[in-house]
């Protein structure tokens, strides 16, 4: 009787660890699931930094990813609201600073945690138990690394599925890589290839949200249509490369002196726009006149130190809630009819619409 009852617990316990396993099989399949699924990079790193801590009951996850060109930083730099995540996602320039924590094998590791050593890879975490440190590698090389942390000094041992660990390494490295490239072609079909800033396409898409966001909120949003004046001269003066030379800094002025949230871009031509966010018409004037100033008193440099002038001629539109521009087709229209109003009236001025 004894032994039979040895038998039932030893029985019951191997039930026991083998139900346990199948639960974790579906829940990494279901994290698996979700990685792949996923097409945009705020979302995927939603899912590893956030969902990945409360569906493994982890007491931190971070990332560390290797962004020698930025690439990833500036994927992310359009994004206004900074998620719960953002102190978790990490970045190098150095792929060494990476290597240091895994062996020539780029195998997972799963050891106790040393404030010493792993301080960098845990921000503000001391009370650390057991730690896995997964390396992400794509084409034979390192991409970053996930480093999952437990309060519980046995959670992490060596050995002790590594191959589920491994398995997810993999996923995740070749999502990160399938996003990015997505998020890069976006970015191109979004950006103008002459003077690398937004293209309409970009402004039609974000117009559209600013002008919901703005009824929503009720807060205002102002409109400059800009446009270089005379700059048919310079292309029949000087050539095309020269307007071209001329177009890239006049860009590149304006990008400068915007602030964060705002948002600019190559209508076409020679015309350039921009969205002020919470900005009523007082303020806007006088950043419109600080654009207007800065281009009027600024030599373009376009050939065997040659300079020449250029100036340019805004007009300014602001939805409120008490306007009668009430929608993206009318913000746009009024601040068109605004710059017509500045050139007619001589040229290198600002002018707001009715």
């Amino acid at each position: 009787m004894q032994d039979n009852a040895t038998l039932q617990a030893r029985l019951d316990e191997f039930l026991r660890i083998a139900k346990a396993n199948e639960r974790k099989q579906i829940n990494f399949q279901e994290c698996e699931l979700d990685l792949l699924a996923c097409t945009n990079l705020i979302d995927l790193l939603h899912i590893i930094l956030d969902e990945h801590k409360v569906r493994f009951q982890l007491t931190d996850v971070t990332l560390l990813i290797h962004d020698p060109e930025y690439e990833f930083q500036r994927l992310l730099e359009g994004e206004k609201d900074s998620p719960s995540w953002q102190p978790k996602l990490l970045f190098t320039d150095s792929v060494q600073l990476i290597n240091q924590y895994f062996s020539t094998l780029r195998k997972p590791r799963l050891i106790t945690y040393s404030p010493h050593q792993h301080a960098f890879l845990f921000p503000d975490q001391q009370d650390l138990g057991s730690i896995a440190l997964l390396p992400l590698v794509r084409g034979n090389a390192v991409i970053g690394s996930l480093n999952l942390g437990s309060r519980n000094p046995s959670r992490f041992q060596s050995d002790i599925g590594t191959q589920f660990l491994q398995h997810l390494a993999a996923v995740m490295s070749a999502c990160l890589e399938n996003v990015r490239l997505q998020e890069h072609i976006k970015l191109v079909g979004l950006r103008d290839p002459l003077t690398a800033i937004n293209n309409r396409r970009f402004f039609d898409q974000r117009l559209g949200e600013e002008v919901s966001r703005a009824k929503r909120l009720k807060s205002p949003l102002s409109c400059m249509f800009i446009d270089l004046d005379h700059f048919k001269r310079v292309n029949d003066q000087y050539g095309h490369q020269v307007g071209d030379a001329v177009l890239k800094q006049v860009a590149q002025l304006l990008n400068e002196r915007l602030r964060h949230n705002d948002i600019l871009a190559r209508y076409g031509g020679e015309e350039f726009v921009i969205l002020l966010a919470d900005t009523d018409q007082e303020v806007a004037s006088v950043i419109a006149e600080q654009i207007r100033h800065l281009i009027a008193k600024t030599k373009f440099i376009i050939s065997n130190g040659k300079t020449l002038q250029q100036t340019l001629s805004i007009g300014l539109a602001t939805l409120t809630h008490q306007s009668d521009i009430h929608d993206e087709k009318s913000l746009i229209a009024k601040a068109d009819q605004a710059v017509y109003a500045a050139k007619l009236s001589g040229r290198n001025r600002i002018k707001r619409s009715n």
